[in-house]
């Protein structure tokens, strides 16, 4: 098969790699004249410049060119970039194609999940199912062949058990959920806590401090996804805990980095101000902030990481606040 994947990060260059394992064909796009030498010299030199790809691995700068005859079409282009991907993908579309997500969060404008995103801008006619492919999983990992676990994702479940079977390798195991909504939200919401777990680790605060974060975090995961029509056991799995777990609790995750540097400086404007990186949890927790307030349900925890990224509050003073609030029971 042929797989059209937009996107030449490092989440999309290690996707391309498992699909070139199972000996399908992929055309890479993005806009990175570097992004070239995955042409030339079979590296991605902007993310994995030591990593030979495979020779069934080429890049295109041409949208058209790239899904031209595509079997299955992997977006993994930041979630601000979603609509406006979609719309163009759809223009172009001569047959009807698979379509994989792998970003986490949502739409900046109208604060949906990606996956209606896609479904929005991409007439059914023009696709099948969306599948959403998510669960803990970093990059520089999966391009090294290391063990790995997600969840092809699908309110089809026929759809979902397809994309596991292609993408689905020796050390690449992929699981079927069809908890759209539970698993979306999940994997959105854990790069607001991962910011916040870095900024506590910054602080100087220590894993007590973490371990408290992660555990109520996945409480206001919960309180979230339960109340938009997730699942609980959603939360429990790869999409939910085992996410939340990963990121935050390494320097490879981009959130929890910005975090870090944010709590090691006790100010986010600087850092925001100089960050290069795609950080989705900065973005995901304004949305979150403010679909808490809608919804009439408690996450303090995001609404600390929104106050500090968004409203100049001082991260050690932010902290603080969450452990003065009213005791309660757990």
């Amino acid at each position: 098969m042929k797989i059209a994947l937009l996107g030449a990060g490092a989440w999309g260059t290690s996707i391309a790699s498992l699909f070139a394992d199972n000996g399908h064909q992929v055309v890479m796009y993005g806009h990175n004249p570097q992004h070239n030498d995955i042409n030339l010299i079979h590296r991605n030199t902007p993310v994995f410049p030591d990593v030979v790809l495979s020779n069934l691995i080429s890049f295109s700068f041409s949208l058209p060119e790239t899904i031209n005859d595509a079997d299955i079409i992997v977006f993994s282009v930041p979630s601000k970039s979603y609509r406006s991907v979609a719309k163009d993908v759809s223009l172009l579309l001569k047959k009807k194609v698979h379509i994989i997500s792998t970003a986490k969060g949502f739409d900046p404008t109208s604060f949906e999940r990606l996956s209606i995103v896609l479904r929005e801008e991409i007439p059914e006619k023009k696709r099948f199912p969306i599948v959403t492919l998510i669960g803990p999983s970093y990059a520089s990992e999966v391009i090294k062949g290391l063990m790995t676990c997600v969840t092809a994702v699908s309110v089809k479940e026929e759809e979902a058990k397809f994309v596991q079977k292609v993408m689905s390798g020796p050390h690449f195991r992929v699981y079927t959920n069809n908890d759209e909504i539970g698993s979306e939200c999940s994997a959105a919401l854990k790069n607001v806590m991962a910011i916040g777990a870095g900024i506590l680790i910054g602080l100087g605060e220590g894993e007590n401090a973490r371990a408290a974060l992660v555990t109520r975090g996945l409480k206001e995961i919960m309180r979230f996804g339960l109340s938009l029509g997730g699942k609980t056991q959603t939360f429990y799995g790869l999409t939910g805990i085992g996410d939340l777990l990963l990121t935050c609790n390494s320097m490879k995750s981009r959130n929890f980095n910005l975090g870090y540097q944010i709590g090691k400086s006790d100010d986010a404007l600087s850092v925001l101000k100089n960050n290069t990186k795609t950080c989705e949890g900065v973005d995901t927790s304004k949305y979150a902030y403010l679909m808490s307030k809608k919804l009439g349900i408690e996450m303090p925890i995001t609404e600390a990481v929104y106050k500090i990224l968004f409203e100049s509050a001082t991260p050690s003073l932010a902290s603080r606040s969450l452990m003065a609030r009213e005791l309660k029971p757990e």
